[in-house]
């Protein structure tokens, strides 16, 4: 089964402006992660995907980045989240989606 070709259309560019308020403990938990960035490809193309799977959580400092794999159609696709910025509670990051499936 081939991966939805909208989904592939957003293998091309960045999506920005993701963000996710988080506690005391300054981390964006793995399963916030995980939605905030199914949310975006939703917002951004249209498109949820079957799932995203980051392997934990990621330190609320600007610059802190994590690969993570998105699962559409069957196939899946690397993607790399990285905090964008840091204000008080409010997290923001970009997650940049692989031009091409993994093998």
């Amino acid at each position: 089964m081939r991966i939805r070709p909208v989904l592939l259309a957003a293998c091309a560019f960045l999506l920005a402006g993701c963000s996710v308020s988080v506690s005391v403990g300054k981390q964006v938990s793995k399963e916030d992660l995980e939605r905030g960035i199914s949310d975006a490809l939703q917002q951004s193309i249209g498109k949820r995907p079957d799932t995203v799977t980051c392997p934990g959580a990621i330190k609320a400092v600007e610059g802190e980045s994590m690969r993570c794999v998105l699962t559409a159609g069957g196939q899946k696709v690397g993607l790399t989240a990285k905090i964008g910025a840091v204000h008080g509670s409010d997290v923001r990051y970009n997650v940049q989606v692989d031009q091409k499936p993994m093998n």
